[in-house]
């Protein structure tokens, strides 16, 4: 019963708001289309794009944040004017390691002696 009176109400409510629409067309073309370019130009500019994807991704008091203000806390990265990063993907901590194996030497068994070698079996 009760959704019956609900149906026929809003059969012939949306029946009404219809023939208005149809007879004021020219309305309901024109104020839609002012009003978003209204708000678009007012409002949507003060919208900027997030380029940093780890406040997308990670919470904001996530471990790895906390790790990692940690790291650079301890571990500053040298950003002075006499280092060239062009090498380099993006600025950060890396470290370099030059093996030179003596001459007739295999570099390779030298390189799984070092730490880096031990370092690369325990995963």
């Amino acid at each position: 019963m009760l959704r019956q009176v609900i149906h026929r109400g809003l059969k012939s409510s949306f029946y009404w708001l219809g023939l208005f629409v149809s007879r004021h067309p020219v309305f309901f073309l024109t104020v839609p289309a002012v009003l978003t370019i209204i708000f678009g130009s007012t409002v949507l500019s003060r919208f900027k794009p997030e380029t940093d994807l780890e406040i997308l991704v990670a919470p904001t008091h996530s471990l790895a944040k906390i790790e990692r203000s940690l790291a650079n806390s301890l571990f500053p990265i040298d950003q002075s004017k006499h280092k060239l990063y062009s090498d380099l993907h993006t600025p950060g901590r890396y470290g370099r390691l030059i093996l030179l194996a003596k001459s007739g030497g295999n570099i390779l068994e030298l390189a799984d002696k070092s730490a880096l070698g031990s370092y690369a079996k325990k995963f």
